[in-house]
């Protein structure tokens, strides 16, 4: 169903509304620094190099309907669209390039003029020249994610775990080692915990990519008709979110930990 400029206009202020009520839901945000997996991330989306791009108030913003609020801009500021990728990061480990519109003005600058939830000063952006002025946005390609954590090596603390066996503790652990036909360096890698996040990371990449490919089979142009297999993929993205963010944050305070 199409939306008129107006009803666009109501549908993103209630939008924008509605997710800064529940800020706590949007873990991502503008990356604080460019760390290499960013850069390798960006390289790989095939546009210009990451740039900074302003984000300005402008009456013309409409959040969640970008390209229509660039068309607006440019009908009533000149300057052209400009199409490519937004990266968002979700520290300390999720990447996602989401397909976005900026405004190009006359002199060759570019601004963001959609709001953001979180009221971010910029956007980390990758401009794609292969996307036409004129293309229909409804055509965008999907968001693309990317694991950027990786766990911390287990060989130091597999080192720490040898060097407390002495005396009779170490004759202990090689009886229980040999006992169940394991190397003492084999039988203590058991003992050292499984770090959850990376398959927590690798798990909600798959729940989103599988529910914005069924979003985008119920259509297009304003708001879809959630069927069955929309609200039970929602759920499961949903709860892994949840799973997820009290990952992250249990790594982020451990990583905070480290450095003190």
């Amino acid at each position: 169903m199409l939306m008129s400029d107006e009803e666009i206009r109501v549908a993103a202020a209630q939008k924008l509304a509605d997710e800064r009520r529940t800020l706590a839901n949007n873990p991502e945000t503008t990356p604080a620094e460019i760390t290499p997996a960013i850069e390798v991330f960006s390289a790989s989306l095939g546009g210009e190099p990451l740039r900074k791009v302003a984000v300005i108030d402008d009456p013309n913003g409409r959040y969640g309907w970008c390209s229509d609020g660039v068309r607006l801009k440019v009908a009533a500021d000149g300057g052209a669209p400009v199409y490519g990728w937004t990266i968002w990061e979700w520290p300390p480990g999720l990447l996602t390039a989401e397909f976005h519109c900026v405004w190009k003005s006359p002199d060759g600058e570019l601004y963001d003029i959609t709001p953001k939830p979180l009221r971010e000063p910029h956007i980390a952006f990758v401009a794609d020249p292969s996307y036409a002025a004129n293309f229909d946005f409804d055509r965008r390609p999907r968001n693309r994610r990317v694991r950027s954590y990786e766990p911390r090596p287990r060989e130091p603390v597999l080192e720490a775990l040898r060097a407390s066996l002495v005396g009779s503790k170490r004759v202990y652990e090689e009886g229980r080692a040999a006992k169940a036909g394991l190397s003492l360096d084999a039988w203590l890698a058991r003992k050292i915990p499984t770090d959850p996040l990376p398959e927590a990371i690798d798990a909600f990449i798959v729940l989103c990519a599988a529910f914005e490919e069924h979003f985008d089979a119920l259509g297009s142009s304003g708001f879809v008709r959630p069927d069955a297999k929309f609200i039970a993929l929602a759920r499961q993205r949903a709860t892994a979110q949840g799973r997820l963010r009290q990952l992250m944050l249990e790594a982020l305070r451990s990583n905070r930990a480290s450095l003190e």
